[in-house]
């Protein structure tokens, strides 16, 4: 009797000890895979996420109801990711999402390969108010306010391949890439906002209503390298500003970075050292690093404080304001050999190369355009026409969906942008303006001459993006960067569908006489 007893309680303190050796988060990580277009799981994952695990999302996902925000935290090594799948997973906001569409709250996250569509939605697209993460080939569209904002101190991000795209739809406050907050905003009030050590690495700020980026006074430690702000030859807002980038932080190195296409007044680059609310000075010790003006209005630099550095390595060419706006100080002309990129221990703190080339972009015309019908026109092949036609209609016989084929065995690493382009040649008649969508195929082996309505690809396809047609005479462009990044067999594929029933019109094929209006797809790269 007393040898059990002595084995009973010998067994129940093993018993006891067992939780002390599975002290590891990583013991319950999970994967887990978000059906597409359930918002309502991804937010119950969200809620009830462990350090190390994977929320997996892919296709279209529309947001009905307010801003995606995280719960809990992840450990240092033990991030919790949310992660495209495949060619990854867009949010489009068809609701009121308030201040942000998507709003990281929690330290240690990693937010991979989607595409978040505010729609004029929210304020902000990617709000972050937490630190220690990654955020890699995300897109950031149609905001109100800001694309990308990080501010209440948050530290030690890396984001990278990421794309601010057409950001400040109400007309004012639409930065690309903003870190902390004016003074008079500081959250973390009366302390300055303090974010730092981040690194912006082959990140595009495109067609924003106000700066590219935007450094506030008390951030700190930021490096931006190999990435483009373009204007596309607009105006940009003036009274918040309008320049490539505005930097009142302290120690910011911009490294191998373009600037181009600004018909406003701003600089390409600009600080403005700041006493702020607080009675300290901000904004020192900038350096430039071998970086690109192109095609400017302005200057390509205005600064009030003389602890900057100019590298000799820089490029300038039709600036009209010259190398120093009026009123300037004189950045230090500076040998490249003598350039240290800042590290630190931490999220984006490696060298990530002082010597690289700017992003390129280049432009590749169609291999293969057609377009089909279906009903009694399913055996007709259109390839050898200089127009497709893209048009809903409830007769089979009378509807077109596009097709367009490109070879991208040429690229080399991840674009930071792609854009398919098509020009608009003829609207219908009863046609002022429609929607015209389009979704990537995985399905390569059409071919031009023989593609019919009969013999089309079967998959429906990714949603990628739309356009509204309602101009002739110019050209509808598609965001398909993260389909292009996801496909490695050097093909890509598109279809082109029509959303408004029985309207339509008229695009130019590879085999239209004037060559500009063929076909293109434009993909800057690092």
């Amino acid at each position: 009797m007393k040898k059990t007893v002595r084995i009973c309680v010998l067994f129940l303190f093993f018993l006891s000890m067992i939780p002390l050796f599975h002290a590891d988060p990583t013991a319950f990580a999970a994967t887990y895979t978000v059906p597409a277009g359930d918002v309502a799981s991804l937010r119950s994952y969200l809620a009830n996420a462990q350090p190390g695990d994977i929320i997996q999302v892919s296709g279209t996902y529309n947001v009905t109801d307010g801003t995606i925000a995280t719960s809990r935290s992840g450990t240092a090594g033990n991030y919790i990711t949310i992660r495209g799948t495949g060619s990854g997973a867009i949010f489009n906001y068809t609701a009121s999402a308030g201040n942000a569409s998507f709003h990281i709250k929690h330290g240690y996250y990693k937010l991979e390969n989607i595409t978040i569509n505010s729609n004029s939605q929210s304020n902000k697209g990617l709000l972050i108010e937490a630190s220690h993460g990654y955020v890699t080939n995300v897109t950031v569209k149609n905001t109100l306010s800001e694309a990308f904002k990080i501010r209440k101190n948050s530290q030690y991000w890396l984001f990278e391949n990421c794309v601010a795209q057409e950001a400040g739809k109400s007309g004012k406050f639409g930065e690309g890439f903003y870190v902390g907050d004016a003074d008079q905003n500081w959250t973390t009030a009366p302390n300055p906002d303090q974010s730092g050590y981040i690194t912006f690495l082959n990140c595009s700020a495109i067609k924003t209503k106000n700066d590219g980026f935007d450094f506030k006074e008390g951030t700190h430690h930021i490096k931006v390298i190999g990435s483009t702000v373009d204007f596309q030859n607009t105006v940009p807002e003036s009274t918040v500003g309008n320049n490539g980038l505005f930097m009142r932080a302290n120690n910011v190195q911009v490294i191998n970075t373009t600037v181009k296409n600004n018909a406003g007044t701003g600089q390409g680059f600009r600080t403005s050292k700041l006493t702020a609310s607080d009675g300290v000075s901000y904004g020192s010790n900038l350096e430039l690093k071998k970086v690109t003006a192109t095609n400017l209005a302005g200057a390509m630099i205005y600064t009030n404080y003389s602890s900057n550095k100019l590298y000799t390595d820089y490029t300038m060419t039709s600036v009209a304001g010259g190398l120093h706006a009026s009123g300037s100080n004189t950045a230090t002309s500076t040998s490249p050999s003598s350039f240290n990129e800042m590290t630190w221990s931490g999220e984006g703190g490696a060298v990530y190369g002082g010597g690289q080339t700017p992003p390129t972009t280049v432009s590749l015309t169609a291999t293969a355009d057609s377009f089909v019908r279906g009903g009694t026109e399913a055996g007709n092949n259109f390839g050898s026409l200089d127009t497709m036609t893209v048009k809903l209609d409830a007769n089979a016989s009378l509807e077109r969906k596009g097709y367009l084929k490109f070879n991208t065995s040429t690229l080399s690493g991840s674009a930071t942008s792609a854009t398919l382009k098509l020009y608009l040649t003829n609207l219908h008649s009863n046609t002022t303006t429609y929607t015209v969508e389009a979704r990537g195929l995985t399905n390569d082996s059409w071919s031009e001459s023989a593609i019919t309505g009969s013999n089309q690809p079967t998959e429906a396809g990714t949603v990628l993006d739309t356009a509204e047609a309602s101009a002739e005479g110019t050209y509808i462009s598609f965001d398909v960067t993260s389909f292009v990044n996801s496909q490695t067999d050097g093909t890509v594929s598109f279809r082109l569908v029509g959303l408004d029933t029985s309207l339509g019109g008229d695009y130019a094929t590879k085999e239209h006489a004037t060559a500009s209006f063929r076909p293109v797809l434009e993909v800057t790269g690092s």
